[in-house]
């Protein structure tokens, strides 16, 4: 089992550093002040050497992101993008010493929240048998797109380690809004991926998705009245920094980069 960080806490994924070696990932995060690290699996394999060098820098693995679960009938089999394998998530999640795993559910049109549902349950009975907990992280283009349905879901797994992960910038681009988390109990959300967005609503959202998220309060997001939405619901998850935004991380290095994302973070939660 992992260290448990808390809602004081900072966490960075790796995708916002472009997946760089762990040495450099490691540095950066301890130079931006963070306190644990979110790591795509198909980048950083199952290998306990790589979760010693993490710890022994004073971090804890956080979360593995994301594993694909299939929803419904006709699964063609992984991968379903370039993800990497469901099993190689799970090992990946024990060998480093992660307290979660994030999802993202796929289909070929719509789903049912009892498919959804189903789909859940397996994946947490799966996590359980390791000790770690998963999360699913909803979005526009997901079978279960906005925040009361995605809690409806996890709730009815009726599963202690199956959660939401919370990405700002999927609940910006609706359906649903922040305000949503106030019916939602917050024991139901375990992770939450923190970004900011450009005033203007990008004309590609699937490439801006991916390269042209802002940095915390650099965009048009009201953070911090989101945040404090999701902590007087109940919600203690770290926030993890999921900004991606090529130009810029070319542009200061992955050191200054985490530096700038740290440092913006904590003056957020400060105001």
């Amino acid at each position: 089992m992992g260290v448990t960080l808390g809602p004081d806490d900072l966490v960075l994924s790796s995708g916002s550093l472009d997946n760089p070696s762990i040495e450099v990932l490691v540095e950066a995060a301890v130079a931006g002040g963070f306190a644990g690290l979110t790591l795509w699996p198909a980048i950083y394999p199952p290998d306990p050497a790589i979760g010693e060098r993490i710890r022994d820098a004073g971090l804890a693995v956080v979360d593995m992101d994301a594993v694909i679960v299939w929803v419904g009938p006709d699964d063609p089999g992984g991968p379903y993008y370039e993800e990497a394998p469901r099993e190689l998530v799970f090992e990946a999640a024990a060998a480093l010493g992660a307290t979660g795993v994030n999802s993202l559910l796929v289909c070929p049109g719509t789903a049912s929240k009892e498919q959804a549902t189903e789909a859940m349950a397996d994946l947490a009975d799966q996590a359980a048998a390791i000790g770690v907990d998963v999360y699913m992280e909803f979005s526009r283009s997901r079978p279960i797109p906005d925040p009361q349905a995605s809690a409806e879901v996890v709730a009815a797994t009726g599963r202690a380690n199956c959660g939401l992960t919370v990405d700002f910038w999927h609940v910006h681009y609706g359906p649903g809004d922040f305000a949503d988390f106030a019916s939602i109990p917050g024991y139901l959300i375990g992770a939450i991926q923190l970004n900011d967005a450009p005033a203007d609503v990008p004309d590609d959202l699937g490439w801006a998705t991916r390269y042209q998220r802002c940095v915390p309060g650099e965009g048009v997001m009201e953070l911090a009245n989101a945040l404090r939405t999701l902590r007087d619901a109940g919600c203690q998850a770290p926030l993890t920094l999921e900004v991606f935004d090529g130009s810029r991380l070319e542009a200061l290095g992955a050191v200054g980069f985490a530096r700038l994302l740290g440092d913006a973070t904590r003056q957020l939660i400060q105001d």
